[in-house]
């Protein structure tokens, strides 16, 4: 090889990484033989169990059964009937298992044969076990209402406690090894096999009670803020005056099995003569809101509207960076996979930092989810793929604001505002157009004393 070979090539070799591992892991695992597989994680965490003073047992004799419910029968038993709301429980996919509060949006006929399948215990773990892998949820008493999605692994309480077990998957050692036999070159799959032989430390009795009452607390928890949640969208009606929006408020003509036709003023339809723009739920969630106790004003007159301009992203390590927050993580429990920016490489890194108590919305892709910034966000990064509204907090609360734009009255107005032909988009100014109810801030907190 010529000198000039050597230096082109030099720094990929500078990249290879060189490092040996005991043989009876080849043995033990499924015999692969591809270096990569051995590079990750979690043949780290196997390292640190190893070099722990700790022994360990296979997970599957701490738990109950681990499974999921296709890998020996028909997908198609689990074939989905649609209901409407009310005539079955609320659907999840995969996904929406890591969301604080799932969207009831699709719902499930209880004439399912392997409905009961699909609802959950509480104190069941639940594993996602195809794209984005391994990440365990731990069902509470608010997640126990839903059917569960068929594509995600079920692993049921045995003798330990459930709260260890969790934490220990949850935790930095434990999902590198969840998800190190994980296969698929396209989409990435795990399975209940895969989870059966997770090596666990076996800590004394009194940590594992301790921990396991910490997590239970946290669970309920959440599961109580959910409650309150219910509450505030209970009490924020019956405040405004209007009963929730529902399809049966949107003025088609005719009666419930008719089809749905409607009229529009020529002069309405400006430039869109597509029918489903028109389709008059906007209008009618406003011609309801202002039936109500409040008249309806700009959100601009109440906030200020922002979005930050594109700019590079320079990923770093943690310790070098802050908290990037994407929009797909907006409505988790904790970010999945958060990353971190550089804070001397990323230009303009202060217009793209949040503030504790702003309203943050969805802009592109999937449009309108909301979410306060919360103390623990305050001084993270965010995505230029979400509105900021920084709300005067002499002119209306946070917490107000936020519940009124996750109600089917906000969501309409924003949705209704979406442009493109791929990938849906929402504008600022658009944002900043839609019509909220004028409630002086001092009428919020006389009602929030009187409770």
């Amino acid at each position: 090889m010529t000198d000039a070979a050597v230096r082109e090539y030099a720094p990929k070799l500078a990249e290879a990484r060189i490092f040996e591992v005991p043989s009876h892991w080849l043995s033990e695992g499924d015999s692969r033989f591809d270096a990569t597989i051995y590079a990750k994680e979690g043949y780290e965490s196997l390292r640190v169990l190893e070099q722990s003073r700790f022994r360990t047992v296979p997970l599957g004799a701490l738990v109950g059964r681990v499974y999921h419910p296709t890998e020996n029968q028909p997908r198609s038993n689990f074939k989905r009937i649609w209901v409407k709301a009310g005539e079955g429980p609320a659907f999840l996919t995969g996904k929406q298992l890591f969301f604080f509060r799932p969207d009831r949006e699709k719902f499930l006929s209880r004439k399912m044969t392997k409905l009961h399948e699909l609802m959950i215990p509480k104190g069941t773990i639940l594993l996602s076990r195809s794209g984005t892998t391994g990440h365990p949820v731990l069902v509470g008493r608010w997640l126990s209402q839903f059917a569960v999605t068929d594509d995600a692994i079920r692993i049921f309480q045995g003798s330990a406690p459930i709260g260890f077990v969790y934490s220990f998957l949850a935790s930095s050692i434990g999902r590198p090894l969840l998800v190190k036999s994980e296969y698929g070159s396209t989409v990435s799959h795990l399975e209940a096999k895969h989870v059966y032989d997770v090596p666990v430390p076996i800590i004394s009795e009194d940590d594992q009670k301790s921990i396991d009452a910490e997590i239970a607390r946290a669970y309920a928890l959440r599961d109580g803020a959910n409650d309150l949640l219910d509450e505030a969208d209970s009490r924020l009606h019956a405040f405004l005056g209007v009963s929730a929006f529902s399809e049966r408020d949107i003025e088609y003509i005719g009666g419930e099995t008719d089809p749905k036709a409607f009229t529009v003023p020529s002069l309405a339809l400006v430039d869109r003569l597509d029918a489903t723009h028109q389709v008059p739920v906007v209008r009618s969630v406003l011609d309801k809101l202002r039936r109500g106790n409040f008249k309806l004003i700009a959100l601009s007159e109440k906030a200020r509207v922002y979005l930050p301009p594109r700019t590079g992203r320079v990923y770093v390590k943690a310790k070098y960076g802050v908290p990037f927050l994407q929009g797909s993580e907006l409505p988790m429990i904790r970010p999945l996979q958060l990353e971190h920016i550089s804070t001397t490489r990323t230009k303009g890194l202060e217009k793209w930092l949040l503030r504790a108590n702003w309203v943050l919305i969805t802009r592109s892709g999937t449009i309108g989810r909301t979410g306060i910034v919360t103390q623990a966000q305050d001084g993270w990064a965010a995505s230029e793929h979400m509105i900021r509204v920084k709300p005067d907090t002499a002119l209306i609360h946070t917490g107000f604001l936020a519940a009124f734009l996750a109600t089917p009255f906000g969501q309409h107005q924003l949705k209704a505002k979406i442009y493109g032909g791929v990938v849906d988009e929402l504008t600022e100014p658009d944002t900043a157009a839609i019509l909220v109810p004028d409630v002086p801030p001092k009428a919020l907190i006389l009602t929030s004393n009187m409770r």
